[in-house]
Parts: structure tokens; sequence; C-alpha cells
């Protein structure tokens, strides 16, 4: 009996032993899916690794993709959210965030900008009118005490903690609380730098193709080649030529008042030029490349490069101008006119769309590349208000998004329909998700696109190499490359755009000034805001004058530069610079 027994024990082994491998098995197969537990989002962080997320397991309740729910998603909750920036809230059917609020039970009600956002941020601060979050002019909200500090709350949530902790530092307002949470540049691994996204000279591919193939290195370079192909083809598909475009609208107007100090061979600082060899700030404005730049522009004002009506385009009539094709060059950032150039890639006009080219000043090596040093602006994200309904709900949200699986659903979807594994591990995404990407409304109608560039997100490669999102992917990349972009490329004998510009440079622990948050209603704030609206009255006015008049009113423009005395803003940023190099 007892052998008997012994025998039955050991099938039963064996039966138990096999069980566990076909659920090692189905656990394996479900690695690409299968992130964190619903435990790890929800739970305050301890002091052991318990508390960290465990990224293998698969978690009981795990219903859809990977994607686990949280506990109270039965307990629907809304959140609103004021973007400083125009825009379209995402349909009501967006099945992505209709997934995201079943998941999790948080709905985020977005507030674009309409019309003039210091009006906006004014009429909130007046009558303390917030929503429960805010992206907008952090500097002027935290001096009004909208928001909640979050420097103890961001240790009981370890995807927030693990996120931010890095960046404390940076993160730290002078008051020694930390307010923001950074939107963009939080990454623990860098990607490859395809394309240049920050500021430059763009020019349409289609110029440099009939020409060629030249790399233009200075403005004279670059404006001779929109003139030769704007006398040849003054129409473009129907639609008249225009060689220049300069987006003047609202804070956008970077484009019209920041080019010179990017001729001068510097990266974006804002409203200064830091000399690096002593890490003291002066108004590049004044210089004489700028006088030389915009006298360039207005030199092509009247050769008709230049229209009149782009200082008083609206951003929107902007984007319109790019997506008709007939626009040959501008200085921008390739976020900023994003939309317009997905018109032409829905279109198919691939050569009527743009790459970045190095202009500078003769002899200037361009900086335009930032190399990626895994730091942060420190207050160019978001801000949860003393108005916010539940905090504590709102943080935990903003935890869970941070899942590598919640992130993934995000950017590329679901696998199989929205994206393929390669053989390594890298995603691609399929066609038809490629071309819903290229539809701005789509994109924002169709993907969790809107809810992941307004909440904290994970940016780079993940520390097993592979890539975060679509624009972090060389695969991806790679794959939507269209015919004529790849004969571009090759043309060039290169493999991405940016290689057409010099090596990333890297940045001092300072950079950029245009992040520094300064008191508002301080003297400094002040003579910033005088010399910053001295320059959008003055540069139209040089570019659209009589050349004789240029030399006149240009000393107008130093005189009233100088009555504005603009040493209390440079003061500050020296300080500033100085405390950040540790001098």
């Amino acid at each position: 009996m007892k052998k008997v027994m012994a025998i039955l024990m050991i099938v039963c082994i064996m039966v138990s032993m096999t069980a566990c491998g076909k659920t090692g098995e189905n656990k394996a197969k479900n690695t690409a899916a299968v992130t964190e537990t619903p435990a790890a989002t929800e739970t305050p962080a301890a002091t052991d690794d318990s508390s960290k997320p465990d990224t293998t397991a698969t978690a009981p309740g795990d219903i859809y993709g990977g994607l686990t729910a949280l506990p109270d998603a039965g307990d629907p909750i809304t959140f609103t959210m004021f973007v400083r920036d125009p825009g379209t809230v995402p349909s009501k059917d967006n099945p992505v965030l209709k997934k995201i609020t079943e998941l999790t039970g948080v709905t985020i009600d977005f507030e674009f900008l309409v019309g003039d956002l210091d009006s906006k941020v004014g009429v909130m601060i007046a009558g303390e009118d917030y929503p429960d979050a805010i992206f907008a002019d952090n500097a002027k909200f935290t001096d009004a005490g909208a928001f909640i500090p979050l420097e103890d709350k961001l240790k009981d949530y370890p995807n927030l903690n693990d996120h931010y902790s890095p960046y404390a530092d940076k993160m730290t307002a002078a008051d020694g609380h930390q307010y923001i949470l950074e939107l963009y540049g939080a990454r623990k691994n860098a990607a490859p730098i395809f394309n240049n996204t920050g500021s430059g000279f763009f020019i349409q591919k289609a110029v440099l193709e009939e020409a060629g193939y030249p790399i233009p290195k200075t403005l004279d370079e670059y404006f001779k080649l929109i003139e030769d192909y704007k006398t040849k083809h003054p129409d473009i598909d129907g639609v008249k030529t225009v060689g220049f475009e300069v987006l003047s609208d609202g804070w956008r107007d970077f484009c019209l008042r920041n080019p010179a100090q990017h001729l001068m061979g510097a990266g974006n600082d804002g409203d200064v030029y830091v000399d690096l060899n002593n890490y003291t700030a002066s108004l590049y404005q004044i210089s004489d490349t700028a006088k030389a730049y915009y006298k360039k522009l207005n030199d092509e004002y009247q050769k008709g490069i230049i229209e009149a009506e782009t200082f008083t385009e609206s951003y929107d009539q902007y984007i319109s101008r790019i997506s008709t094709g007939a626009v040959l060059g501008f200085f921008d950032q390739q976020w900023d006119f994003a939309s317009g150039e997905n018109v032409l890639k829905n279109d198919g006009k691939y050569n009527r769309t743009y790459v970045s080219v190095p202009i500078t000043n003769p002899g200037v090596k361009d900086g335009y590349l930032d190399a990626p040093n895994n730091t942060i602006t420190g207050n160019n994200g978001l801000g949860i208000t003393i108005k916010c309904k539940n905090p504590e709900r709102l943080l935990k949200f903003y935890d869970w998004l941070l899942q590598p699986s919640v992130q993934n659903y995000l950017q590329w979807g679901e696998e199989g329909k929205d994206y393929t594994l390669t053989a390594d591990g890298g995603k691609v995404l399929t066609a038809e998700r490629r071309a819903i990407n290229n539809d701005t409304a789509k994109k924002r109608d169709l993907t969790g696109d809107t809810l992941w560039q307004y909440t904290p997100k994970l940016q780079g490669l993940y520390d097993d190499g592979t890539p975060c999102g679509p624009g972090d992917s060389k695969d991806e990349y790679l794959a939507s490359q269209s015919d004529y972009d790849k004969q571009f490329l090759a043309a060039y004998n290169i493999q991405y755009p940016a290689q057409l510009m010099s090596d990333p440079v890297e940045r001092p622990t300072y950079y950029p000034v245009w992040s520094m948050t300064i008191p508002d209603g301080s003297d400094a704030k002040v003579a910033n805001t005088k010399m910053v609206d001295i320059c959008r009255k003055y540069y139209p006015q040089l570019v659209l004058c009589n050349p004789s008049d240029y030399d006149k009113l240009w000393n107008e423009f130093l005189k009233e530069i100088e009555n504005g005395n603009v040493q209390p803003y440079l003061d500050e940023v020296n300080k500033q610079i100085a405390k950040a190099m540790g001098k």
C-alpha cells in the first residue's frame, strides 16, 4: 500500500510540475505585454525593493494587452487641465482614451488655449479659478501660490519617484519646494538623433534636390537657393510660391526674434547669448549679427521672397500655408510646424517636406543640435493646483501611466494591429498606424497621443535598449521613409537628416537660459518684458522699411533698448548661471 501511495504522490508531483511549466511558458510569451502589477502603482513606496514594480509577473485582473486596472477604476473621476497651447480636444470616442478611463476611472478634460495666453493666465490667477492641473507659464502660477508642493508626495509613487528623483535639484524652486512635473526630456537612455527637433533654418527638400543637393551654410547661400527656385517655380500646385515665412504670432514669435543667436553658433538660450569662455550673458538682439540678419530679411522682402502679411498671420494661417507645399523656407522648431508638414506627408508630397540646414555666420560652426544630457529644464511641465479635487488620485493616475506597458499602448498601440516586433525586439508601426500618425486629426482622435503629450512620460530607450516610442526608434525611422526620402538621403550619403548638421553639442549645466524662472514683477522680469516688446515692435519694421531708412531705424531700436535698461534681467540671468555652474 505504501508503495502505491508513493507512486501516486510521484504522479501528483509530476502533474504539478508540468502545470507550473506551462504557466511559465505562458508568462514568457506574454512578457512583451505584461509589466507592472496594480500594487506597484498604488502602494506607497517602502524602503526596500518590495516597493519596486514587478515587471515580469502577470497580475490578477490583467484585462487588456498587459495593462492592469487600478482598484478604484470603478469610481469615476474627471480632472480638468489647462494647456498653454492652442489645440483641439480629442474625440469622446477616442478608443485609447476610453480604454484608459475604463482601466483607471480617470478622465482628463483638456482645455486648450484660446486667445492670448497672458490674458488667460491673468484672469485665472486674479480669480484663483484654477483647474486641477496646469501646463502654462509656471513661474506666474508658482509665484501666485497656485500649485501644491510635490516633493513629499512623489516619494509615495514608485514610478513617479523613479522618473523624477534624478532631477530633484533642477525641480526645486527658490523656496525649496518642487511644484512642476517636467513633461519633456526626463529620460534614462538617449535615442539616436534623427532630425533637428530644435530651432533651425528649414528648407524644402525640392529646393535642395533641384540645386543638386548642396548643404547651404550661410544666409546668402540659403536665400540664393530659395530665390532661384521661386523664380523657376512662381506657383506650386496652383498656389503662389512663398519664399520665406516669419511666424510672429504670440509666444511663437521666437521664429522672428531668436535666429541671431544661432547664426553666432550658439544653442537655444532664449533671450540671451552666453559667452562660454566666461559664462556671461549678453543681448544678441542688438549685435552686429542681428543687424545684418534683419537687413538680409529686408533685402529678401524687397525681392518678394518675404511677404508683409507674414508678420500678421495667425499660427493657424502659418500652418495652413505650410500644408499647401508652397512655402520654401522658414526658421522654426520641428514640433511647431509638424501639423502642416503631416498634411504634405499624407498627400504623398514628400518633396515638399523640410530639412534643417546648418546656417551660421561665415566661418562659424553651427551649434543647433543638443547632445542628450539626460537633464531637464526644471519648469517645463505641469503643476497640480491648490484647487485639485483629489491630488493623490491624480498622482496615482500619473504613476500608473508611467508603466512601460501603458506608455507602449499610448505611443505604439496594440501589437499586430498597430505595430509589429522586429527580430531583435524592436518595434515598427504598421502602414495603417503610420498613416494615422501622419494625420493630425486622426492621431488626436484615434491614439493616445494627446494624453501622452500632456502627462509625465517615458522617452528615449528603455533599459533593454528598445525604444519608448516611434520617434525614438531607428527601425521605425528607417521603415517610415518614403522612396523619395530614401533617395534624398542617399544623395547626401547620410542615414538621417540630422547628419546634415554638425555633431550634437554637450551643453553646460545651466543650459538653457530660457528655462530659468524670472520672478514675476521683479526688476529683471520687467526689464525682460520691455526688451522683448521693443524687439516685437521694431523687427517687423526693420524688415519692411525702405532700405535707405534701415540704419536710422536700427539706431532708434538701439536707443529704445538702452532706455529700457535691460541690465536687471542680465544680472538675474548671470546670477542663475553662476549658481548653476557652482561659482
